[in-house]
């Protein structure tokens, strides 16, 4: 509001009056008689009078729609963002026009060696340690125990059906919790081996499949015995938290995840084909280590990476992603694709399995995954397949087993067989009638999705018993409370963490990966 001019202050030019004069406000004129012409015309005209009162009525002007202002602001709730509106998936590319929500300094990893951790530590700093409970409350959730309800998006007007990712989000990630059988019990436990597994993190930020701390090692014994790869332990554990929605930017959990990409980010290593994520030891850390384990390692990792950057759009995430990708895809056998322990080695369906799924979280992040990378994974499936790939083999020369199965389906589903494919349907008939297994976690991770992606009335069947199987086995007291015993098959090279995060994650999938063909219906719809 602009301030009116003192008006009995000096004037900066002779005021013209009505006869034509100017009169001067010298002090000659303010001698003059009271009763001059001039003197009466420059003190009574109208507009003075005006002038001599307009400061004071501009202040009182202006102090009451200061007031009638401040009255009305009372009256204005401001309302903080829920946890809904904070935490939400931007499944959109990197191109121009596309609004980020923040912007952050790519990671230069442009020289050939290893990229060291303070590379990134600016970049990727820590927040504060917290192991408290979820803010919601989980005993409040309505939850239909058989997951019968059908699927529609009308009932669950928030849900990002844009990304496979999409479920996570909190109020999404309850929704998905009653329509498709989750409990409360079931999400305790979820919670409880992610307290589990934040309490075993090093201070690099890394897991080990040895999760023992310097005060356990004398009272468990089921610790795995793949000590050197703290690469494909790191990536299994945050997948777990990632499946559950814990982000490096939200959640209870960020400075975990933050510490753990930081790590697995830190640990990339720039090759021609890419980014690679095997692991390095010997002094240079230039060897990768011999077994069967490295090209699992890299497949976890690429999995890791790409989720975090489809969930958050973290650009510092993309260059390592976007390599470790290029490096799957350099790798395949080009004979009859697939992969194995070695670079483009024969391929076997499990180290096949954990590649294809990476590939899947590369096109769901939006990076770029050449085609050929895909018709090269359907080419290996076909020559694992057995009765028209309604079962598969662990080679193309061995006979079909559960475990394989469950994971030539699931990448099936992935790769664009319809829900109504006639060998998909007797696959997952098969899967139904074996049921899920109490000592092979493997096989029940990938059936249990395969199941609740297929739908339909074998998958309340199935999630009963899977659900409450792993509730009941969860340990409930002790130093390992919130972890599970081995009983896997490949436990003793994984170890109590390999089978509390696949235990984890099977009860994270109502929510982890939304329902592939019933998305598809909501999408076409």
């Amino acid at each position: 509001m602009s301030r009116v001019a003192p008006n009995d202050g000096p004037r900066s030019a002779p005021r013209k009056a009505r006869s034509g004069k100017s009169v001067e406000k010298s002090g000659a004129a303010e001698r003059s008689s009271e009763n001059s012409p001039e003197i009466l015309l420059e003190r009574g005209s109208w507009w003075d009078r005006y002038m001599e009162r307009s400061a004071i009525g501009g202040l009182l002007l202006s102090l009451f729609l200061h007031a009638v202002l401040l009255l009305f602001l009372t009256f204005i709730i401001v309302r903080p963002a829920g946890v809904g509106e904070v935490l939400f998936l931007i499944s959109t590319s990197d191109e121009e026009g596309v609004e980020e929500i923040e912007m952050l300094a790519e990671v230069d990893l442009s020289d050939d060696t290893m990229v060291k951790d303070d590379a990134v530590a600016d970049s990727l700093s820590s927040n504060v340690s917290t192991l408290e409970e979820p803010s919601r409350n989980i005993e409040e959730i309505i939850l239909d125990p058989t997951g019968a309800n059908l699927f529609s998006l009308e009932e669950i007007p928030n849900l990002d059906i844009k990304t496979d990712f999409g479920g996570r989000s909190a109020a999404t990630r309850d929704k998905l919790l009653k329509m498709f059988g989750g409990t409360i019990k079931s999400e305790q436990a979820v919670r409880n081996a992610l307290r589990w597994l934040a309490a075993r993190q090093a201070a690099d930020g890394s897991w080990s499949f040895d999760h023992r701390r310097k005060n356990d090692r004398h009272r468990d014994h089921q610790a795995g015995s793949l000590k050197n790869c703290r690469i494909g332990a790191t990536a299994l554990a945050l997948m777990t938290f990632l499946g559950a929605g814990e982000t490096q930017k939200h959640g209870m959990y960020m400075d975990r995840v933050e510490n753990g990409l930081k790590y697995l980010v830190g640990h990339a290593v720039k090759v021609p084909e890419g980014y690679d994520l095997r692991g390095r030891i010997g002094p240079n850390h230039n060897q990768v280590p011999g077994g069967n384990y490295p090209m699992y390692a890299h497949a976890l990792a690429t999995i890791a990476i790409c989720e975090a950057y489809a969930m958050t759009r973290d650009r510092r995430l993309r260059p390592v992603a976007q390599g470790a990708i290029e490096f799957i895809y350099q790798t395949r056998n080009q004979e009859q694709g697939g992969w194995r322990y070695r670079p483009k080695e024969a391929g076997d369906l499990s180290v096949s399995g954990w590649m294809i799924m990476a590939l899947q979280s590369g096109k769901t992040a939006r990076l770029r995954v050449i085609r050929t990378a895909f018709t090269s994974s359907t080419t290996f499936l076909d020559a694992t397949q057995h009765e028209r790939g309604s079962k598969y083999s662990y080679t193309p020369r061995q006979g079909p087993r559960p475990s394989t199965t469950s994971i030539g389906l699931l990448c099936r589903m992935y790769l664009g067989w319809k829900n109504d494919h006639p060998a998909l349907q007797n696959g997952v008939s098969y899967l139904s009638q074996t049921g899920p297994s109490p000592n092979n976690m493997y096989y029940n991770y990938y059936a249990t999705q395969v199941m609740h992606h297929a739908g339909g009335a074998t998958w309340p069947k199935w999630n009963l018993v899977m659900r409450d199987s792993l509730v009941q086995t969860q340990l409930k007291k002790g130093p390992e409370k919130g972890s599970w015993n081995v009983t896997d098959p490949h436990g003793g090279s994984g170890g109590r963490l390999y089978q509390t995060c696949l235990s984890a994650m099977t009860l994270e999938v109502y929510y982890r990966h939304l329902p592939l063909y019933q998305m598809q219906a909501v999408g076409s719809e």
